[in-house]
């Protein structure tokens, strides 16, 4: 009988023994995880963290003071998955270009009358109107893939604008000497006098990351309705869009071989596309060095986006809007939309030096 209580106390001790290893060993993760030197953790995580519950290939990977263990995936079952999104997490596909967005749009262009409802001249650019009125409209947009996930945006265009005012360093040419802020005015563009997003997080994204003055609302759309119909009835943030289901021009899958959100179907374009975001202005890819600057006028920051899109239509839009709203914008709406499907919208980083092209 001696025997075997020697061997059941050599697995106690053994297993004793083994514990305190797996003890160690978690505090030695523990440490590493909060030490300042060991890169690719932050400081303030907490060791039982989501991110500590991936699998610990990802976490070797992004961490070299752990990729010396090389060790097995120390959790196998499956961990919950992360669905918040960091303010400004670069999605983008390509690297000049590391923001990226994913949908669908309308442009639904109107006559709106300058210097009214707060549709006045834009900082350091030139609103254009002709009897009073310039060429304005909604843009409204249904995001898929965003950097801060599915959102919706609205933004009424307050009109053309020209001379937009930026400064981008010339970069060192051979045999000559550089010129350091060189002023450039852009050629034309649309400007979009406020800008509407339907989560806290997209607002968060558009003012810390870009500068954009975005305003969180209430964006509904209905998908029911046979032509599009955008309604401004009361409140200066609530937007009511009608018959969204004619925005999608991929809905088919027998068209062009797509799935149901048109995402199998090449897109088409790269179309280089100025962007000022600080007034919520897109322009025309071209811009003509000046000498000449208003007292007033600052420079403009501004980034270069790039457009693609598998299919457009113009369709059939209304415009409904109270009595006292028609009144007070004095908007005359075209009738019509442009509809863009399967839209890429790509953004690059603000351009400080380069040629501006």
């Amino acid at each position: 009988m001696a025997a075997p209580r020697r061997n059941a106390r050599s697995h106690y001790w053994l297993l004793c023994y083994h514990g305190q290893n797996c003890i160690l060993f978690s505090f030695l993760l523990w440490l590493a995880q909060h030490s300042p030197r060991a890169s690719g953790f932050a400081p303030k995580s907490s060791f039982f963290s989501k991110d500590f519950f991936k699998s610990s290939s990802e976490s070797l990977a992004a961490s070299p003071a752990l990729y010396a263990f090389k060790l097995p995936s120390l959790f196998p079952w499956d961990a919950p998955s992360i669905t918040g999104k960091t303010v400004g997490e670069r999605n983008g596909l390509d690297l000049e270009y590391p923001w990226r967005f994913e949908g669908r749009f309308i442009f639904r262009p109107s006559l709106v009358r300058a210097g009214r409802d707060g549709n006045f001249e834009p900082p350091s650019a030139n609103l254009v109107s002709l009897f009073g009125y310039s060429l304005g409209g909604s843009v409204v947009l249904e995001y898929d893939v965003s950097p801060v996930g599915p959102y919706r945006e609205y933004v009424t265009m307050g009109g053309v604008v020209v001379g937009g005012l930026v400064s981008v360093q010339e970069p060192y040419k051979q045999g000559g000497v550089g010129n350091d802020g060189k002023n450039k005015l852009l050629g034309v563009g649309q400007w979009g006098n406020n800008l509407y997003v339907s989560t806290q997080v997209a607002e968060d994204v558009c003012k810390q990351v870009w500068g954009v003055p975005a305003q969180v609302a209430e964006i509904e759309f209905l998908e029911e309705g046979d032509v599009l119909s955008d309604y401004f009835l009361q409140s200066d943030k609530s937007f009511t869009l009608s018959g969204w289901k004619n925005s999608r021009i991929l809905s088919s899958p027998k068209e062009a071989n797509a799935d149901e959100r048109g995402r199998s179907v090449k897109r088409y374009g790269n179309i280089p596309i100025f962007w000022t975001p600080t007034i919520k202005a897109l322009w025309a890819p071209f811009a003509i060095p000046t000498n000449n600057r208003a007292e007033n006028d600052s420079p403009l920051p501004v980034h270069k986006l790039r457009l693609s899109a598998s299919a457009l239509r113009v369709r059939r839009c209304d415009r409904i809007m109270s009595r006292a709203k028609t009144s007070s914008t004095g908007e005359i709406p075209l009738g019509l939309a442009l509809v863009v499907d399967n839209v890429l919208i790509e953004i690059g980083e603000k351009v400080t030096s380069g040629c501006l092209r």
